[in-house]
């Protein structure tokens, strides 16, 4: 913990452009009340982000590329870097995604730091953050088993949070009937991380799908197709598809302006999600947590043929408009984890408790409408619904018949079992739901009860 320390100036060292993404409502919210200092990593595209922003930042470190020789020495001399201006700046509190140099030096200079969880397979990374940092902001579908193989072992760092790390997003999703197919959709590739830890052989996946959907292209139906690289050889791949590169704002997330979102991105994927916007899934190497939540969500397949179908059919607006109705009923749910950092240094600073709207027991409403929602993305069995929706088998199997023979719900037999998925009566139902139940608790904050 932090001790009890005034937080007066914020450290945010800040290491790829999600983080730009990620931190820049935080840094708007408190540039004003508190001394902020950004420190930027020359990587990708942070500087035009910042810039677009009109974020201040001192550039500090290095990527240090694939090899791991190039990846210790960057570590070496980001530190060395890092201490005379942390020693001279005196922050009060680092904020980072989990950029092991910056908590590193924070921890040497009895500096409390806070981080992100969401990526169980950068062990190594994770092991060099966790065991140091004082709080912890990880989603709820981690366990604590999971953290402390990441280096987390004190449970009671962390502040866990619904949704995903780009749940920030939330609330900015613009209303699916902008795209009304009365013009082109527009479709964003965006490619392979090729410098993650956990990426070891690119596959054609990516490359075959974009090549079929090009082939389709102003035939069967009329589409922009933009690639956002992450290096120059990705940028020269795709053109030589005939794939032009996305011309975007860099102060909006990249996703804000498309349709329908393509590739092997894991977190411009989840961005589209918080973003009601349609995602198709590419992925074909180990999966996190966090991916293996989201594939419940979107399609995912290694088929070119199937991913290039995939995004035909979100390319039709009814389509389109659908996913963005079910998306939102999702995000509705999640937290935003920047208005929990924000929250957690308020408390720090006043010393007041954080008012929760959450009861720990769920009223029967809500164990009803968590089934409806657990039905709402695709066919589920039985057993997917009990994990979902927290509940027991004896408790379900009234409820879902209650729920079905009112309308919300239909069950289907198949070859392969009974499957449940909502209606379109249940999504109006749970619509409803989410924003009565917004609204009482906007009435109960601004009453001070």
């Amino acid at each position: 913990m932090s001790g009890g320390r005034k937080i007066k100036k914020i450290w945010l060292a800040l290491g790829t452009p999600f983080q730009v993404n990620f931190f820049a409502p935080l840094i708007e919210k408190f540039r004003n009340d508190y001394e902020i200092l950004v420190t930027a990593r020359n990587h990708d595209t942070i500087f035009q982000i910042l810039d677009a922003k009109g974020i201040d930042y001192i550039p500090l470190g290095k990527h240090g590329g694939k090899n791991l020789d190039g990846k210790l020495l960057a570590y070496a001399d980001n530190i060395k870097e890092m201490i005379p201006l942390v020693k001279k700046e005196k922050p009060d509190l680092l904020l980072t995604e989990r950029w092991p140099e910056a908590v590193r030096v924070a921890f040497g200079f009895n500096i409390p730091s806070w981080a992100i969880f969401f990526d169980e397979r950068e062990t190594h990374v994770n092991q060099m953050v966790f065991p140091l940092v004082s709080k912890v902001f990880a989603p709820r579908f981690y366990d604590i088993r999971d953290l402390y193989r990441g280096g987390v072992t004190d449970a009671e760092r962390v502040m866990w949070f619904n949704g995903f790390h780009t749940s920030y997003l939330k609330g900015t999703a613009r209303d699916s009937t902008d795209f009304s197919g009365q013009r082109p959709g527009k479709v964003l590739i965006r490619p392979e991380p090729e410098f993650a830890t956990f990426f070891h052989e690119q596959k054609p996946i990516l490359d075959d799908a974009v090549k079929i959907l090009r082939a389709r292209q102003g035939k069967e139906i009329d589409f922009e197709l933009n690639v956002f690289p992450r290096s120059e050889s990705q940028a020269k791949r795709f053109s030589e598809m005939g794939v032009p590169t996305m011309e975007y704002s860099t102060n909006n997330c990249p996703v804000a302006d498309v349709d329908v979102a393509l590739g092997a991105a894991e977190t411009m994927l989840m961005e589209a999600l918080v973003l009601c916007k349609p995602a198709i899934s590419s992925i074909y190497w180990t999966p996190s947590k966090p991916v293996l939540e989201l594939h419940k969500y979107i399609p995912h397949s290694t088929d070119p043929e199937q991913i290039a179908n995939h995004v035909i059919k979100y390319l039709d607006p009814e389509e389109n408009r659908s996913f963005h109705q079910r998306a939102k009923l999702l995000v509705d749910s999640m937290d935003n984890p920047i208005d929990l950092i924000v929250q957690e240094i308020e408390r720090q600073n006043l010393g007041s408790p954080v008012i929760s709207v959450r009861n720990k027991r769920r009223s029967r409403m809500e164990i009803l409408m968590d089934i409806v929602q657990a039905t709402t993305f695709r066919p589920v069995r039985i057993s997917q619904i009990i994990k979902d929706a927290n509940i027991a088998y004896s408790e379900l199997r009234s409820l879902m018949d209650k729920l079905e023979s009112r309308g919300l719900i239909k069950g289907e037999d198949s070859y392969d079992g009974r499957f449940y998925q909502v209606t379109g009566t249940g999504i109006e139902l749970l619509e409803e739901y989410r924003r009565l139940r917004g609204r009482l608790m906007v009435d109960e904050a601004t009453n001070g009860n």
